[in-house]
This record gives C-alpha cells, sequence and structure tokens, in this order.
C-alpha cells in the first residue's frame, strides 16, 4: 500500500476543486439557459380596432340584389406566436372576437347586426390556416338567426385550396344577409 505524500494531497484536493468548480459551471450554464428558453416563450400580443364608418364588405349582386353591404365593427384579436430557437415563426394562434352592423349601401337606415367569435391557428411547417368556432352571424334585434357561419374550416396556403370545411359557406351567409337587407 501506497502512503500518500502532501504532493499527492494537494493533487487530489487540486482535482477535488476542479470538479466542484465544473460542477458549479455547468449548473450556472444550464440555469442561464434554461432561464433564456423561458424568456423566449410565446410572444402574446392583443390588438382592437374600431371602423366606425360604414365601409365596403361583400357585393350582394351574386344573390340578385343591386347593392352591397357595408360594415362597421370592433374586432379584438389575441395572437399567440411561438417561435423555434432561431426566432423564426412556427405557429399563431389568433382569437377573434367582433361585433358590428352590416348595412345596405343604398339605404343606411337598413341594418343588421353581425358578430363573430374564433380561433385561427397558422401552423407553418403544415403551410396551412384552421379556422374553429363562429366566425360570423347575424340575427336582427335578437329574435331567429338570419345567417350563421360555424365549424371548422382548413385552408391550404400553398394551393389556396380548402382542405376542410365543416360550416356554411360565404355565400349562404351573404345570401342570408343580402336577402335580409332587402326586406328590411
Amino acid at each position: 500500500m501506497r502512503t500518500q505524500t502532501p504532493i499527492d494531497a494537494s493533487r487530489s484536493a487540486r482535482w477535488r476543486q476542479a470538479r466542484l468548480v465544473a460542477l458549479l459551471g455547468a449548473v450556472a450554464l444550464a440555469l442561464v439557459v434554461s432561464a433564456t428558453a423561458l424568456a423566449a416563450g410565446p410572444q402574446i400580443v392583443t390588438a382592437t380596432v374600431t371602423v366606425s364608418t360604414p365601409e365596403p364588405n361583400f357585393e350582394c349582386s351574386p344573390y340578385g340584389r343591386n347593392f352591397a353591404a357595408l360594415s362597421t365593427f370592433t374586432v379584438t384579436r389575441r395572437a399567440i406566436q411561438f417561435s423555434d430557437s432561431s426566432g423564426n415563426l412556427t405557429k399563431e394562434i389568433r382569437h377573434i372576437h367582433f361585433s358590428g352592423t352590416l348595412y345596405r349601401s343604398d339605404d343606411l337606415t337598413k341594418t343588421i347586426p353581425y358578430a363573430g367569435n374564433w380561433t385561427r391557428t397558422f401552423d407553418v411547417a403544415a403551410n396551412t390556416v384552421t379556422n374553429t368556432g363562429l366566425l360570423r352571424y347575424s340575427h336582427p334585434d335578437g329574435s331567429g338567426m338570419v345567417a350563421l357561419d360555424a365549424g371548422k374550416s382548413v385552408l391550404d396556403l400553398s394551393t389556396f385550396t380548402t382542405v376542410t370545411d365543416t360550416g356554411s359557406t360565404d355565400a349562404e351567409w351573404q345570401r342570408g344577409v343580402c336577402d335580409y337587407l332587402a326586406g328590411a
């Protein structure tokens, strides 16, 4: 059995010190990296926009009417954006809520309220936009529903084709609004 000399004891102590410093350095680095990862969480932005002067929304001529539908509205969008470690957008989720009024373009006294509440998800890798929820609905004075567009739709952004649509079409909703405004 070999006896430990003072030089060996000094080397052993320095070795333990070096391992302790390396371990503390690794722990500190892990804390810095995890804090950076936490700081790079999703970016959340909320914006509200109000349009108070009637603006063109859609034409009623495809439904046999000689007027357009104009709109005023207030919309609140809450966007949650996720990025990769390089800062590139990977996904955006928008929660959208709006309410407003649709007007007959040739007679602004003829109106119908409209609103919507839905989620729009942009998936960068899949290159798709998915809308789920109540995209828009219209009903006069809280009475029966005149037009409704609810469900789920998926749009392929590379071809601009609809992959899935479980709700009514834009045309169905627009026809309902134009028919109501024609008789209002």
